[in-house]
């Protein structure tokens, strides 16, 4: 067995304690590592023996040697001046030689993160995700990212399933399959993205596709869950949300496929989703009342009324957990902070009425700036709003989208994708953000 060099791994973590930290903390390691000149050792650079053996009393009645160097060196300056060439730098200011040195090693220097601007989304049109196949269907009901590559999957009535690479000049078609009779309600990937799980409301199965051996299969829903109207995966990936759009939700382990328990809403349900760390599920009742349940004791710990809802259409949480958007069948979309719904009719934290049909589809981003909100109802009904201004951004949409099905985001934001009621996935890029 080989001995470590000892000298080398310290010798190596100093330095990459030195070169890595952050900049502020680099300059203070800098300072420490490195003496300035007033703390070095400066010696002469030869000595003369005369110098030694001569003695001088110019300055008389002092003994001590040490006071007697100081007394002749103040009686010099005040005679003579100091010399330009004997005077030591003082590192003059500490804070200009910061500067100095993070303006020479830029790249260590963390630059100012500036929030997404309120006036205007500046974004970049790439070729439609779809545009090598179109044959998803005349309804594009699913627009998903996968969370760890550049894959984007799409669905739609047809029963067509594709998945496309992006992010080229050419959207590249990597796999498709047909589900046979299917009009695909929605699609979601698992968390780390080897199963994509897709389902129909017409349909008493749902489908989950394997991405490693690019094979599907049909799973049947447990007994007494007729249809999948309504289906949700948590955000851990644990538990499916089916609803036949009556009055219970059924959990199911996504895992083992089992069904671990029946909600009685009370209520016709007709959205529903989880919250962020899949700990609640948000029910939202046809007549506007939201049912809160926690999924660790399968019982409501909250219930109120969406303010203003005559006829509830969707529900959305943010990707953060602060934020509850809802939208109802007149236009009106109520948006929530989570912490704040304890009564029993919560005022929302801000109302948009920038649409005047049915809400379909609402989709925050990952950064919690952009909500979407749109409606199938009406062409280039969608919209979207600056978060936490509330601003709307008037300079999208600028092409004819049609009647809008579905919007999403990829994982960081840096995509954007819209389905539509004419056969088409289009795809955007959101310059802000840097990263897939």
């Amino acid at each position: 067995m080989k001995r470590k060099n000892t000298y080398i791994d310290d010798e190596e973590s100093r330095l990459s304690s030195l070169l890595f930290n952050k900049s502020k903390k680099f300059v203070e390691n800098l300072s420490t590592n490195v003496k300035t000149e007033n703390e070095l050792d400066l010696k002469p650079a030869w000595t003369d023996e005369d110098d030694v053996q001569l003695s001088t009393d110019i300055i008389p009645d002092i003994k001590s040697k040490v006071l007697y160097v100081q007394k002749l060196k103040q009686k010099y300056e005040t005679l003579i001046g100091t010399p330009s060439w004997a005077k030591v730098s003082n590192n003059a200011s500490k804070e200009e030689d910061d500067d100095k040195i993070l303006r020479t090693v830029g790249h260590l220097k963390k630059p100012k993160t500036l929030g997404l601007k309120k006036d205007n989304l500046e974004y970049k049109t790439f070729p439609k995700v779809n545009s090598e196949t179109g044959n998803e269907g005349p309804i594009i009901s699913s627009v998903v990212f996968h969370p760890k590559m550049s894959v984007v999957l799409v669905a739609g009535q047809s029963g067509i399933v594709s998945l496309f690479s992006i992010g080229g000049d050419v959207n590249n078609k990597l796999h498709s399959f047909n589900l046979k009779k299917w009009k695909v309600t929605t699609a979601q990937f698992t968390p780390d993205g080897s199963e994509a799980y897709i389902a129909s409301k017409l349909q008493h199965s749902y489908c989950v596709y394997n991405l490693v051996k690019a094979q599907p299969q049909l799973i049947q829903l447990p007994k007494g869950v007729r249809k999948s109207k309504l289906f949700q995966m948590s955000p851990d990936g644990k538990y499916l949300a089916v609803s036949d759009g009556f009055d219970e939700v059924f959990i199911i382990c996504a895992k083992s496929k089992e069904l671990l328990r029946s909600l009685k809403n009370n209520m016709n349900v007709e959205s529903l989703i989880f919250s962020h760390n899949s700990e609640l599920l948000y029910c939202y009742g046809i007549e506007g009342v939201i049912t809160v349940w926690d999924l660790s004791t399968y019982r409501s710990v909250q219930k109120f009324y969406d303010n203003g809802c005559v006829t509830a259409s969707c529900i959305k949480t943010s990707t953060c957990g602060q934020l509850l958007a809802t939208g109802s069948g007149e236009g009106i979309v109520n948006i929530y902070e989570t912490k704040n719904l304890t009564t029993r009719e919560p005022i929302p934290l801000k109302t948009i009425s920038n649409l005047t049909t049915k809400i379909t589809n609402l989709c925050f981003n990952s950064t919690t700036e952009i909500l979407s909100i749109s409606s199938s109802y009406f062409p280039n009904a969608v919209k979207f709003v600056h978060i936490p201004s509330y601003h709307i951004f008037h300079n999208f949409p600028k092409q004819n989208l049609h009647n809008v099905e579905t919007v999403s985001f990829s994982p960081h934001s840096g995509y954007m994708a819209l389905g539509n009621n004419k056969s088409c996935a289009y795809l955007y890029r959101l310059k802000h953000y840097k990263n897939y």
